[in-house]
């Protein structure tokens, strides 16, 4: 369906104004954001556009965002984050460095499962050209955050015997490229097949199983 269409049958769904909370509103206005960027465009889109498809008056919505690339900027923030890895307890309650593997590739993977993050993932990939600064904002904060937690973990994990040193604990980026050819592919192909998901997830635990176990 062309995106005109789309926006036009969408009309009805629109939300009527109503007084909400800035904890409640703020996520419709991303909501509402994440429609309006997908189907025009970051430039085509409007900030009345959002706001009118939000219940908003255009002046509402500045009340939250001081513009469209703060609303933009929002929805990186919101829908790709990096998972929080709490090295101690994985270390803990992992029996072994396979299971470890298993379950950090588990974390990456189930972030794939959100429409929104490949949503804004897409935006990311077509839009984030055209707003430089927001983008190495979000590189910096969400992406170098990544690596560093994945290094860090690594690193213990060497220490303390559990995987031998290699390429991966010196670029721990690596980790990630297999999630990425998996929301490449999502991107340009629709949703997965579940057989897909599973196979490309064990695939990724084989992978730096390989790399990382002792032998």
């Amino acid at each position: 369906m062309p995106a005109s269409d789309q926006l036009a049958d969408d009309r009805a769904t629109r939300r009527p104004r109503q007084r909400l909370s800035p904890d409640t509103r703020i996520p419709l206005i991303l909501d509402a954001a994440l429609v309006e960027f997908s189907a025009r465009g970051y430039n085509a889109t409007r900030i009345d556009d959002i706001a009118v498809r939000a219940g908003l008056s255009k002046g509402g919505l500045y009340a939250h965002f001081s513009g469209k690339d703060k609303v933009f900027e929002a929805l990186l923030k919101r829908s790709l984050v990096a998972p929080v890895l709490e090295i101690e307890s994985l270390l803990e309650h992992a029996a072994d460095m396979r299971t470890l593997i298993e379950h950090l590739v588990d974390l990456l993977h189930a972030q794939l499962a959100d429409p929104a993050v490949r949503s804004t993932a897409r935006l990311l990939f077509s839009e984030g050209h055209r707003l430089p600064d927001v983008v190495a904002l979000w590189r910096q904060n969400t992406l170098d955050a990544m690596h560093y937690q994945l290094g860090a973990l690594l690193r213990r994990c060497v220490a303390q015997g559990l995987c031998r040193d290699s390429t991966v604990v010196s670029h721990p980026w690596l980790i990630l490229s297999p999630v990425a050819h998996t929301l490449i592919q999502q991107l340009a192909f629709g949703t997965l097949p579940p057989k897909e998901v599973r196979q490309a997830r064990d695939a990724h635990v084989d992978l730096l199983c390989e790399l990382l176990l002792m032998t």
